[in-house]
């Protein structure tokens, strides 16, 4: 006979878990950690995920999902000009980060690049944007030559990289100086004709 769920146990393991990978690194923890620090057994761990870089995925997973959620919601607030468009992107990246570091770092930052020995990489899609610089280079509205794609990707990198260095010295610059330089570097704005 199955051994009874404990309902919120997923939710604790999730919480336990990036604390511990925040705190430690993916490489310094392990099931039985994460199962101590959510006060349950090794057998409910396992019930929930095949390893530790299950659960790894499962936060970025989440993390990334929330994110992507806070930047539509911004996106859809901000009505139809691009530009504004992209600052309401920049300043839900932001908010999100600065209201989420550790789900945050762990998902972005160097445990991201531990977790793809385990599987492939989970990562936020650079697809919506190229997808909207595309729509803007079609209108006339962005530089033919630009490559959408690279574009995409390369943005996205920069925010990451930025946003993280911004995490660990949020003294290093101002939060609205930031979201403007993230704006003012996003293709849509820097490359507009």
């Amino acid at each position: 006979m199955p051994r009874p769920r404990i309902d919120d146990a997923e939710d604790r393991l999730l919480a336990a878990g990036l604390n511990l990978f925040a705190r430690r690194g993916t490489e310094r923890v392990n099931s039985n950690a994460i199962a101590k620090r959510a006060r349950l057994g090794i057998g409910t761990f396992y019930a929930h995920f095949a390893d530790k870089h299950a659960l790894l995925r499962e936060i970025q997973v989440r993390t990334i999902g929330a994110l992507r959620a806070a930047r539509v919601e911004a996106m859809r607030g901000a009505g139809a000009d691009p530009a504004a468009q992209v600052r309401a992107s920049a300043d839900a990246a932001v908010a999100f980060a600065e209201s989420h570091p550790e789900a945050y770092r762990v998902s972005f930052g160097r445990e991201r690049a531990g977790a793809t020995a385990h599987g492939p990489a989970v990562s936020e899609s650079s697809r919506p944007t190229a997808e909207g610089l595309r729509a803007l280079q079609q209108a006339g509205r962005l530089d033919p030559d630009l490559d959408v794609e690279l574009a995409a990707r390369a943005v996205l990198a920069m925010e990451v990289g930025t946003i993280l260095w911004w995490l660990d010295d949020p003294a290093r610059a101002d939060r609205d100086g930031l979201v403007d330089t993230l704006a003012r570097l996003h293709p849509a704005i820097a490359a507009a004709r």
